[in-house]
């Protein structure tokens, strides 16, 4: 799962002659790799309408308003990435961020979350300075501190956010 998409993958490519263009254009008779588990799965009533699945799962991608699902092959796998309602988030402050802060929210956008000693150590502060940072970035609604008090205390985004945040950018 990601911020923007979720990725099925599974092992194996698709059983020949089946393409992605074949999938892609619903033009395919469905073809199982072990016909004895889907024997397994239709007695006991476990899969249902088999062959239709691609076309089920693109009326339901249409029905939310979402993009059609991608499908491709890689390395010996079959992946189907299904794509969100999720856009990039740009935060704007009435308030200017400092420079450790910018930094901070560029580095959390890609470690999903940072403690106060890490904070410290990655701009040479006092931990003091560092919780001062955090705190204000949470009081701005940005962050989220998570965890009890001390030590286990750390922060997350509450947004996804842009490599810079905007009114800081010039």
């Amino acid at each position: 799962m990601f911020d923007n998409r979720i990725e099925i993958i599974s092992p194996g490519e698709l059983l020949r002659p089946l393409t992605i263009e074949n999938l892609e254009n619903l033009d395919y008779k469905p073809k199982s790799r072990n016909k004895t588990i889907v024997d397994v799965f239709l007695r006991r009533k476990l899969m249902d309408k088999r062959g239709s699945g691609i076309l089920r799962i693109r009326e339901a991608m249409k029905e939310w308003k979402l993009p059609e699902p991608t499908f491709e092959e890689n390395t010996g796998y079959f992946v189907i990435k299904f794509t969100g309602p999720y856009q990039e988030t740009v935060i704007e402050y009435k308030e200017k961020l400092n420079e450790r802060q910018k930094i901070a929210l560029n580095y959390l956008s890609k470690h999903k979350k940072i403690k106060r000693g890490e904070y410290a150590k990655m701009f040479k502060c006092s931990t003091k300075t560092a919780f001062n940072d955090l705190n204000d970035l949470a009081k701005k609604g940005v962050l989220n501190r998570m965890g009890k008090t001390g030590r286990y205390t750390y922060y997350t985004l509450k947004f996804n956010v842009q490599s810079c945040v905007q009114s800081n950018v010039q």
